[in-house]
Order: C-alpha cells, then sequence, then structure tokens
C-alpha cells in the first residue's frame, strides 16, 4: 500500500480568501512533493446566488465529485488517499470515494462540529457543514456525491477537540447520538484517556481520519482561517494520527483548512509536512 496525495486548493466552502493558494504555497515551500502530489482544478461553475443557504453549491459539488472519483480509484487500486486541503468542504469527496468500497467510520479532529445545515447554518459556508452531510443531513446535491445517500451511520463518528458548537448544530449533534469530545472533555479526563477510547472504539475497524489544522491550538499554528482558543497541540495531533493507524483500520486520511495567508513563521506548513512524512512512514 501506498500514500497518494490529492490536493484541492478549494475556498468556496469557507469563501475566505488564501485557502486557493494552500497547494501551491506547500509545494514551493517543500519542492519534494511537486511529483507526489496530484492537483484537482477547482474550476468555479455558474451558481445561483439566489441560494443564501448553501453558497457556491455548484462549484463545491462539482469539485467534490472529482476528489469522490479520485479517491475511489486510489481505494480500488489498494492505496492509501490523503486529501490535502483547501477547505473541510473537500471531506464530502474523499469520505464519499471511499465509503463506496468500504464501510467506515469517521473520526473528525476539529475546532468546529461541521453539522451544520442550510436549515440552521448562520452563515451558509458549507465547510461548516461537510459532517452533518456525510451521515445524510443537508443538500441533496451533496449528500448524493458519487452515489445516493448518506455515506456513513451516525453511531460510527466521533468528534474529537471540539470547542466552537453553534446552538442549534449542537442540538443536532445530541439528537442524533453522535459521541463528541469536546476540549474542556479532553483537558478533564487527560488526553491520552480520552484518546485510549477513541482507540478502543475503532479498534480494527475501517476508519477515514478527518484533521482539520484548526484543531490544534492557535498558540502554536497559525495559518488557519477560523483558529479557536485552546486544542490539541502539536504534538498531540501527531500522537492522534499514529496510534489511530496503529490500532483501527485507517482507510484514508483528510488534512484541512491550512491558510497561507495567515502564516505567521512557517509553523503551520512545517506542520503540514510534518504530518504528512509521519503518515507515509506508517503507511508506505
Amino acid at each position: 500500500m501506498k500514500t497518494k496525495i490529492i490536493g484541492v486548493p478549494l475556498n468556496f466552502g469557507a469563501n475566505r480568501c488564501g485557502l486557493e493558494f494552500s497547494i501551491k504555497n506547500f509545494i514551493d515551500k517543500y519542492p519534494k512533493y511537486r511529483d507526489k502530489i496530484e492537483i484537482l482544478e477547482v474550476k468555479k461553475e455558474l451558481e445561483d446566488f439566489s441560494i443564501k443557504d448553501a453558497k457556491y453549491l455548484n462549484t463545491i459539488a462539482k469539485t467534490c465529485e472529482e476528489l469522490a472519483v479520485s479517491v475511489n480509484e486510489i481505494i480500488k487500486d489498494g492505496d492509501f488517499p490523503i486529501s490535502l486541503g483547501g477547505d473541510h468542504a473537500i471531506a464530502i469527496g474523499s469520505i464519499a470515494g471511499v465509503s463506496k468500497e468500504k464501510e467506515i467510520g469517521i473520526l473528525w479532529m476539529d475546532a468546529h462540529g461541521d453539522m451544520n445545515t442550510p436549515e440552521i447554518s448562520n452563515t451558509g459556508h458549507i465547510h461548516g457543514m461537510p459532517l452533518a452531510i456525510s451521515v445524510g443531513y443537508g443538500h441533496s446535491k451533496l449528500i448524493d456525491c458519487l452515489y445516493k445517500g448518506a455515506k456513513v451511520k451516525t453511531e460510527n463518528v466521533i468528534l474529537f477537540g471540539t470547542r466552537d458548537i453553534d446552538e442549534e448544530e449542537e442540538k443536532l449533534i445530541n439528537k442524533l447520538g453522535i459521541k463528541n469530545y469536546t476540549w474542556e472533555m479532553i483537558v478533564e479526563m487527560g488526553f491520552e484517556k480520552a484518546l485510549g477510547e477513541v482507540k478502543k472504539f475503532f479498534k480494527g475497524r475501517n476508519l477515514h481520519i478527518s484533521f482539520d489544522l484548526d484543531g490544534i491550538d492557535p498558540i502554536e499554528i497559525t495559518a488557519v482561517g477560523t483558529p479557536v482558543v485552546g486544542g490539541l497541540s502539536r504534538e498531540m495531533g501527531k500522537i492522534l494520527i499514529s496510534e489511530m493507524i496503529d490500532t483501527a483500520s485507517v482507510t484514508s486520511i483528510d488534512i484541512v483548512e491550512y491558510n497561507p495567508i495567515y502564516e505567521k513563521e512557517m509553523e503551520t506548513v512545517e506542520y503540514v509536512d510534518e504530518l504528512l512524512q509521519l503518515i507515509e512512514k506508517k503507511i508506505n
């Protein structure tokens, strides 16, 4: 099995400048990845701007469909897809691509829940909706990415490190019974114990890890568009990925929301490189 990296410089899910430069900036900093990363070109589609609750719907749907096809081909070839973003909306496509071939669980490491729907979102930004879409809640055009219907059962999802969840979003998370390890809970019980429970839950099972860089403490990395006080240390993030690969049957990983315009001392781009090196060492 080999890792295959797909770079998706999507910014329309967040509607925030800078994400579109994520992949180019990363490769410019680390030319060794130039031949390792397949870049998926994001093409802006014709949009209906009267749709305020799911902005840039057509562009995101098309991009995620293309990503899903690429990820699915990698899975069918017996390899390991890493989807590098770009905003978190790309997870709609990566999860669809894997789940078409395998029943998977999801470990969603993020400061946010990403469980908004068009009906409850305060912004209409789709990067706040991908987990909800993956479990079957949201716009049908996105839910039906690659194939019709939900991609993952809610009982097979764990949120980890959350610390900024909207009120209505939290109600939906609770209604669906999704396990949510908030950062407050992790601090209270201890990182090792919290991770131990997650490892026990997913042991031996197919698992997709969706790793949002804003899940890391913004004191340690700066190049994210929606930083929230608190969060995992850089080392905790690496331990999480490493130990989950050792414990579960990890099928695929997203690393998302790298926004180079917020970079201060190149600590974030360096961290992305560290994560990719770690994953490649564990998988290849």
